[in-house]
């Protein structure tokens, strides 16, 4: 790998070689390229990259869900050769200073992703192994707000969306049970478990000595999908609660949007040379909300 500098234009380039050898033999040349590109005149940089990346699948039981004694767990099993996945990232984007105390950036992203490695759930039990799907496709931005300092003001504002989704069928793993036809023969879309489309998160702080500050932020987010393998509503309820349940909208097979709102404050009682005692108190989820991250 290597770094170039031209005026204002810096570029950064490398190759990786892998050779991969667990159960199954497989190699790959994973180049990258990125630029980073300063315009004075709008006071404006501009960046870019490219990756192809060569994934292993993980490691934790592999060999368990690979060897030929697991197929008498289940009268229904099919078992395929896990091999490593092979992605195409690319990313633009931008940032800009404003009015020389705070900064913009936002941008732009894709991953194109075959042998998409997930996981997969042993019969009913807590032992999970690696399998992958067909194919993956992510894209969205993200941006940010920043504050560094404005006399005894800072903060900042993230915002991101992203959709995030994998196609059948399954192409490594072990699978058992009545639906292996189904995942060996569909070319349904599914949605990623981080596929949620909006998340904000900001702080805004006060710190008007230098020894005292406070602080006030809120975390927010649409919702991430749900596997209900076709469960009622009343099932739900006696399992998890009535409060629960009603945080999942059934319709959209996701989870309802969350929000918390949070306060924090401190002071810094005694501070010498490397040494420091702070006393600092947090309120989390101020607003009293019962929030369903996953489900």
């Amino acid at each position: 790998q290597d770094n170039a500098h031209f005026g204002n234009l810096n570029l950064s380039a490398g190759i990786r070689f892998d050779h991969y050898s667990v159960r199954v033999t497989d190699s790959a040349w994973s180049p990258r390229l990125g630029f980073a590109w300063y315009v004075p005149k709008l006071g404006i940089v501009f960046r870019g990259s490219y990756d192809r990346a060569f994934g292993t699948p993980a490691i934790e039981n592999l060999l368990l869900s690979t060897s030929a004694q697991v197929r008498t767990l289940n009268s229904t099993t099919s078992q395929l050769s896990l091999r490593p996945s092979r992605a195409n990232y690319y990313e633009l984007g931008a940032t800009k200073e404003l009015f020389q105390k705070a900064h913009i950036s936002a941008n732009v992203f894709r991953r194109d992703i075959l042998n998409f490695a997930d996981d997969n759930v042993l019969l009913d039990t807590g032992v999970s192994f690696p399998i992958a799907l067909s194919s993956a496709h992510i894209y969205g931005t993200e941006s940010q707000l920043a504050l560094p300092q404005w006399g005894p003001v800072s903060g900042w504002l993230n915002y991101s969306y992203m959709v995030a989704s994998a196609r059948l069928p399954v192409v490594g793993g072990l699978f058992l049970g009545e639906d292996v036809s189904q995942l060996l023969n569909s070319n349904e879309r599914i949605w990623v478990s981080q596929d949620q489309r909006h998340t904000l998160h900001g702080q805004l702080r006060y710190q008007p000595w230098a020894r005292f500050w406070v602080s006030a932020g809120a975390s927010y987010g649409t919702g991430l999908p749900v596997e209900l393998n076709g469960e009622s509503t009343q099932t739900l309820i006696e399992e998890f609660g009535q409060a629960v349940a009603d945080r999942v909208n059934l319709s959209e097979g996701r989870v309802r949007p969350s929000l918390s709102v949070d306060v924090s404050s401190a002071v810094e009682l005694y501070k010498k040379e490397s040494r420091a005692i702070r006393l600092q108190g947090d309120i989390r989820n101020l607003n009293d909300r019962l929030n369903l991250i996953d489900f």
